[in-house]
């Protein structure tokens, strides 16, 4: 799998309330705590733990 590659800050004020890069393995962990519950983020963050 590749590596995540900073752009740049958000574009819109709606994009985000908190930007933060995590390892991947926290991120089922954020999930769980009900940390990440952006619709869209959460498709691309499953997506990616599924290995698809």
């Amino acid at each position: 799998m590749g590596e995540a590659t900073h752009i740049g800050p958000a574009v819109d004020a709606w994009e985000a309330d908190r930007v933060e890069w995590v390892p991947l393995a926290g991120v089922r962990r954020l999930i769980e705590k009900r940390e990440i519950v952006n619709g869209t983020s959460m498709a691309a963050l499953l997506y990616v733990l599924a290995g698809a």
